[in-house]
């Protein structure tokens, strides 16, 4: 995961860290549908982000994920796996991605525009047989921080690859220019393309993607791109693979 630098750094405001880590089953939906999106770079190269299932054959994830850095180029679908609930050797399912799509305007950077576009919506090969999470509605993320205890991340760190991690009790802010998610939900390496997570009573939905972490020892929130930025090309590519099409 990248590190913001001085311009992203200079942009948030000190905050509190207080997330907690929190206990969560793998075979259990909505942690079921997340995973890990393993990228195949080369002979003996690889790597992996985590990402989440919203869709029967459609994976969201952080762009940056997809960029093979030493080749300065967009690894092909065909290198790019998901699999979903990994612990420990086992897993829920697997797919290959067919296509993928990224914020209009991308570039591996570190400016907060670059931030804010860094989303990737990825077309799987096949349709996976689990329960996809929903994004949350334009009227269930508005611009006001949101409550304490009601967003929670869950995804896979290189530090702890073998085994799903999450935090609870995470703090969020919308920011409005450039649209971006201010949170204090850990965010080490290996978690970039983990969702956000409201655990509301209308049951989970998916406000937001992270995409970097917050500068070391800065005291300052780490980043996620919220729904509204790719909402309308998910509904788009979730129509374009229907199986009515």
């Amino acid at each position: 995961m990248r590190a913001p630098g001085l311009a992203i750094a200079a942009l948030l405001a000190p905050a509190p860290a207080a997330a907690a880590e929190v206990a969560v089953d793998a075979g259990v939906w909505p942690y079921a549908a997340v995973g890990k999106l393993n990228v195949v770079l080369g002979a003996n190269r690889r790597t992996f982000c985590s990402a989440t299932l919203i869709g029967p054959r459609l994976v969201l994830s952080a762009a940056h994920c997809l960029w093979d850095g030493p080749r300065a180029r967009w690894v092909g679908p065909g290198s790019v796996h998901f699999v979903a609930g990994w612990r420990q050797g086992t897993y829920n399912a697997h797919a290959v991605a067919r296509s993928y799509r990224t914020g209009p305007g991308y570039a591996f950077g570190t400016a907060p525009a670059d931030f804010a576009r860094d989303w990737a919506l990825i077309a799987l090969a096949e349709p996976v047989d689990l329960r996809p999470v929903p994004l949350a509605g334009p009227d269930e993320a508005g611009a006001t921080p949101e409550k304490r205890g009601e967003i929670r991340r869950a995804g896979y760190s290189h530090a702890r690859a073998e085994r799903m991690s999450a935090q609870g009790d995470c703090a969020v802010e919308d920011q409005a220019d450039p649209p971006l998610l201010l949170h204090d939900c850990r965010a080490l390496p290996g978690e970039s393309g983990s969702a956000l997570l409201r655990m509301g009573e209308g049951g989970p939905a998916v406000i937001g993607v992270l995409v970097a972490r917050r500068p070391e020892g800065a005291g300052a929130r780490s980043l996620a791109v919220p729904v509204r930025s790719f909402r309308a090309e998910a509904e788009r590519m979730r129509a374009e693979l229907s199986p009515d099409r």
